[in-house]
């Protein structure tokens, strides 16, 4: 049982100390012989081969694992910020005029900040896009006459960013 426990110890070792018992195995298995004989590994290897050996195949599996999920992760991260954007780009290029004419005032202001009806329908629904966030997390709260609960919102800076590089959005918001 505690060889199997030292097994998976092995497994949870980091990348780069697995590369290099991966190299040290590695090479102590595939040098030829008359090296080993120079550095006085021939013997060693001969009585331990098949252990190192073992030790080579099992480390530089695993680091071939890992690349594949690193790679993988990155391919996976880079289609999904794809698909990120081309979600934000149509969801601002498709926007109706409620809510242009409202990101335009956002734009106006030197802060991008306003104070806004916190209950409004169009606000939750920027909000819960990511076009504007509340100013904080705790701020002053306008009570008005009709009971609505106003706060300060600001505009992402990221939409001011997808505004400015493309054309179909400047047309849109800048005019």
């Amino acid at each position: 049982m505690t060889s199997f426990k030292d097994f998976l110890e092995f497994l949870k070792l980091p990348p780069n100390i697995l590369a290099a018992i991966s190299i040290v195995t590695g090479t102590i298995t595939l040098i030829p012989d008359h090296y080993a004989k120079r550095i006085y590994m021939y013997n060693f290897r001969n009585d331990y081969g098949f252990i190192i050996s073992i030790l080579f195949l099992v480390s530089t599996t695993i680091l071939i694992i890992l690349l594949f999920t690193y790679i993988f992760k990155y391919i996976n991260n880079v289609i999904t910020n794809r698909k990120i954007q081309k979600r934000k780009y149509k969801y601002l290029i498709n926007a109706d005029k409620n809510k242009v004419s409202l990101i335009k005032e956002f734009i106006k202001d030197s802060t991008h900040t306003l104070t806004l009806p916190m209950n409004d329908g169009l606000i939750i629904e920027l909000q819960h896009f990511g076009i504007i966030t509340m100013a904080g997390s705790t701020q002053l709260v306008d009570i008005e006459f009709d009971n609505s609960v106003y706060v300060k919102y600001f505009l992402q800076p990221w939409v001011i960013t997808f505004i400015n590089k493309y054309d179909e959005l400047k047309d849109k918001y800048m005019k």
